[in-house]
């Protein structure tokens, strides 16, 4: 078993930062129009799923002839779930715990929003997801976690309240401290946080948080 899984989905996708991510030991799946990156630069996903209403046909159709051992699963377009979620789905029974998504950010919002229910989704099945685009990185969870500065993706840390107010939260090693504290589903109070120290700590008792790690475009 390879030590991670990597969906490319059908978002704006960076191609330096997508390729960095692909490596030998990582599971890759194309999630619909993902498939027409990874074609573009010759590589081979374990599998594609989709309903390929947004993946180029001919594109798809002459990448997939070419390489019959992909395995694919295909879906009617009028079905409950996303590409994403499907693509989620089937790391996550496939017992990967550590799954990073590409190419799931961009001018859809909706889709957006789908992607962070989607690590919600994976955080009920024990995973860690991280969605990644060159000026974010988005995490939830569910128990207490660290931040190492010289590891962060960018300059600003926020938190959000997914789903229900978060409460006892602690805030240490950041430019603005929080003890004992609450964040509720309302208003901005931990948005664009910065770390001080080496490592940030965050401790909370109850509920969840999105954490978007982030920076401003160069």
């Amino acid at each position: 078993m390879k030590k991670r899984a990597v969906i490319i989905a059908g978002g704006e996708i960076d191609d330096d930062l997508a390729l960095s991510f692909i490596q030998n030991e990582s599971y890759v799946i194309a999630a619909d129009r993902g498939l027409a990156f990874l074609a573009g630069h010759d590589i081979l996903p374990d599998l594609v799923v989709g309903d390929f209403d947004s993946a180029p046909e001919e594109t798809a159709k002459r990448f997939l002839e070419a390489n019959p051992g992909i395995e694919v699963r295909a879906y009617n377009w009028e079905k409950d779930y996303t590409d994403l979620e499907i693509a989620a789905v089937a790391a996550a029974d496939r017992g990967y715990t550590d799954i990073d998504i590409l190419g799931a950010t961009g001018t859809r919002l909706d889709h957006v929003i789908g992607a962070l229910q989607t690590l919600a989704l994976l955080l009920d099945r024990g995973c860690r997801g991280r969605v990644i685009d060159p000026c974010n990185r988005i995490t939830m969870h569910d128990t207490d976690f660290t931040i190492r500065r010289d590891s962060q993706w960018g300059k600003y840390v926020s938190l959000f309240a997914w789903g229900g107010p978060v409460s006892g939260i602690t805030l240490e090693g950041f430019h603005f401290p929080m003890q004992n504290g609450i964040i509720t589903n309302s208003g901005t109070l931990a948005i664009s946080n910065q770390i001080e120290e080496e490592e940030a700590a965050v401790h909370f008792e109850k509920g969840r948080l999105l954490m978007i790690e982030s920076k401003d475009r160069p």
